[in-house]
């Protein structure tokens, strides 16, 4: 298997795993696929997976986490593809959510 297809599948086993919510094993292969997607410069792979990172985080109350990797991830994205793409205007929508769930918890 090459590691293009090891990081996909990572991913999807990542992306499995919450929707079974099993957030640490989600964080797990969703971090290893990452680190991965890195070190091979996979940058459309790794906006894809800290997107999908981010929402984990988001989901484990790591909230300053979700937004760096949210920000992360559009930055990516629009160096290849621009901020016209609807994955783009996706991820900006988790950006905005895990922004604004951070404002409210300052606020209690």
């Amino acid at each position: 298997m090459c590691a293009a297809s090891r990081i996909g599948a990572l991913n999807r086993q990542g992306m499995q795993a919450l929707s079974e919510g099993n957030l640490a094993n989600a964080d797990f292969l969703l971090s290893q696929a990452l680190r991965q997607a890195m070190n091979l410069g996979l940058a459309g792979f790794e906006a894809k997976i800290r997107n999908n990172l981010g929402l984990v985080c988001r989901l484990r109350g790591r909230i300053d986490e979700a937004v760096a990797h949210f920000s992360a991830a559009l930055a990516h994205l629009e160096a290849k593809v621009g901020t016209q793409h609807r994955v783009y205007t996706v991820i900006a929508g988790n950006l905005g959510a895990a922004k604004a769930e951070a404002a409210t918890r300052a606020l209690h």
